[in-house]
């Protein structure tokens, strides 16, 4: 098949006539199919009030393409709100005791620290994986498991210097072990190929506003089939008695045996809407493909960084970073300001540094502008 016509993709994408656009993992800049899913579901309310836009069937087929695009089964997929709502499923369903305890990482985004903190007044003990110089290890999870750890649970790729944990190999340490693995994924899902049933993970929580092109406030959970109904919480329902195959299609207040009781109320319909024309637009693309130009878009911005004899923390092999590139500079924030006023440059800082971060929409003249800019700002 031939490779992606890159520059005729990237004029999907209208903000990038204007602006370099370097900051996709705080938010993504809306695709043309954005735009036209949402004129879609207005004119329908408008002229036929609502029957499709307001239609469970779209939710079901939307679920569907989701499934499809990021390897699962439709069964498996919950929307949520972001990801915090999907790391709460996980972090109020599993039957902890006094004296268990959860590992975490320290180098996890706050929402994942913040949604297990209710169990230490239960007894339950938090621990954190400690970083070796901005990586997570195996060894480092395993110097703090026991016999009493039940749950482990740590973001796919980090949100600072873009560290990649090796899921696949911290799932067979986990289930060998009887641990729960849960996943902050929004750093990853949309950007890297893996399926998300051979990550090894039993939850998965992931916002739609970042690689898969969709509107803040939509998202979505994937839990492991088997392991639907054994999650237990205060604020989903639970599992129907018997199985109800069309459920999902009849109505979307019906709970079944599928991850589709973690879900309460109406859905959003329109994020909804928008999350399936991402990921039709994704699917025609490939996840493969996307991730093979975020690889070379990396490589070059960490190459560009190091001539200029600018340092980062981001890993250089491929295998242990995604899209996020981080670069050691003196006063980020300021610098992060003067790059977006005086350079049309957009980025962000997390834990002091300034990060880049890039999809498939991006070029190399993006990168080039970005970097110039930095050594123009820095007298460089």
């Amino acid at each position: 098949m031939s490779a992606p016509d890159w520059a005729a993709l990237r004029s999907e994408f209208p903000t990038l006539a204007r602006w370099t656009y370097l900051d996709c993992a705080r938010k993504t800049i809306p695709p043309r199919c954005q735009e036209q899913a949402m004129q879609e579901y207005t004119r329908d309310v408008y002229e036929n009030a609502g029957a499709d836009a307001w239609s469970a069937s779209n939710v079901a087929e939307t679920r569907a393409a989701m499934a499809e695009l990021l390897g699962a089964k439709p069964s498996e997929i919950a929307f949520t709100k972001n990801t915090t709502e999907g790391l709460n499923v996980a972090a109020h369903g599993f039957d902890l005791r006094p004296g268990d305890n959860v590992v975490l990482t320290d180098l996890e985004h706050v929402a994942n620290v913040w949604v297990w903190k209710h169990w230490e007044a239960k007894g339950v003990e938090l621990r954190y994986a400690r970083n070796r110089e901005g990586r997570l290890p195996l060894d480092a999870f395993l110097e703090q498991m026991d016999d009493r750890t039940r749950v482990v649970s740590t973001a796919y790729v980090t949100y600072g210097n873009g560290y990649r944990v090796n899921l696949p190999e911290l799932g067979r340490a986990c289930r060998s072990r009887g641990v729960r693995l849960v996943v902050d994924g929004v750093q990853g899902i949309g950007i890297l190929a893996g399926r998300l049933d051979a990550l090894g993970a039993d939850v998965i929580a992931c916002g739609g506003h970042k690689g898969l092109l969709g509107l803040t406030g939509s998202g979505i959970v994937y839990c492991r089939e088997d392991l639907v109904n054994a999650l237990r919480t205060d604020f989903v329902r639970e599992p129907a008695a018997e199985p109800a195959a069309s459920a999902h299609v009849v109505s979307q207040f019906d709970y079944m045996r599928t991850a589709h009781r973690f879900e309460g109320g109406n859905p959003n319909f329109l994020a909804i809407r928008v999350l399936q024309k991402g990921a039709e637009f994704l699917r025609g693309i490939g996840l493969d493909r996307i991730e093979s130009r975020v690889r070379e878009l990396t490589t070059t911005c960490l190459g560009m960084l190091k001539a200029a004899g600018l340092d980062s923390q981001t890993p250089d092999v491929w295998e242990e970073r995604a899209h996020i590139v981080n670069v050691l500079v003196p006063d980020a924030a300021r610098l992060m300001d003067r790059l977006r006023e005086k350079h049309a440059v957009v980025t962000n800082v997390k834990d002091g540094a300034l990060r880049l971060s890039m999809s498939f929409y991006n070029d190399e003249h993006d990168l080039e502008r970005g970097v110039r800019a930095i050594r123009q700002e820095l007298g460089r």
